[in-house]
């Protein structure tokens, strides 16, 4: 059940990795072309991956946001695209309830050209908030934003120039920079796709 910001508030996504592999199950050439059973997929994360689609807007709804990763590191074109999405939502079931109830979905939803499907479950349990608890009070703040300034240039070949300073990232390795703005951002180098997150 979705409701409103700050009653509903979006699953945060930490420790998810930078890709993923998938193999096909024997209904894969089904879903994807040209796929079957056994064929693996690197899937990595897209620009739209942990973002949040819209504003945090006290009274309004939630904007959509998902970890999603796909096979062509784009949220568009695609051949398959996986996504991890949820939220949690504080509700009272009555009128005479003592305590609000805390309400989580998570899902897992794949998508390809012949398909679109969403696998979800909810976990529902009653809190120890008090009832009568405003819930806009208990949520709304400002957090602090953080803004990545510093100039980074990529080549296809694997090599980052960073304030002046030249990196060789080979398959597998990473680059973790620590922005001025207070800020922390890792570029991974998966084959020859460069993913940032």
């Amino acid at each position: 059940m979705e409701l409103i910001y700050p009653q509903s508030i979006p699953c945060s996504f930490h420790n998810f990795p930078i890709a993923l592999d998938i193999r096909m199950g024997a209904l894969g050439g089904d879903i994807v072309s040209g796929a079957s059973l056994g064929t693996k997929f690197t899937l990595t994360r897209t620009p739209k991956c942990g973002v949040a689609q819209g504003a945090y807007v006290v009274g309004s709804t939630l904007p959509e946001c998902r970890m999603i990763y796909s096979d062509t590191g784009s949220d568009d074109d695609f051949n398959i695209k996986v996504s991890f999405l949820g939220y949690g939502t504080f509700y009272k079931l009555t009128e005479a309830d003592e305590y609000l109830r805390f309400q989580v979905y998570k899902a897992i939803a794949i998508e390809t050209a012949a398909v679109e499907k969403v696998f979800g479950d909810t976990f529902d349990c009653e809190t120890l908030i008090p009832a009568e608890t405003d819930i806009t009070a208990l949520f709304n703040y400002d957090g602090p934003t953080v803004k990545y300034a510093d100039g980074v240039e990529v080549s296809e070949e694997g090599v980052f120039v960073w304030n002046g300073q030249t990196y060789h990232l080979f398959d597998g390795a990473s680059l973790t920079i620590n922005s001025t703005t207070g800020g922390t951002q890792t570029i991974t180098r998966i084959g020859n796709t460069f993913v940032v997150g």
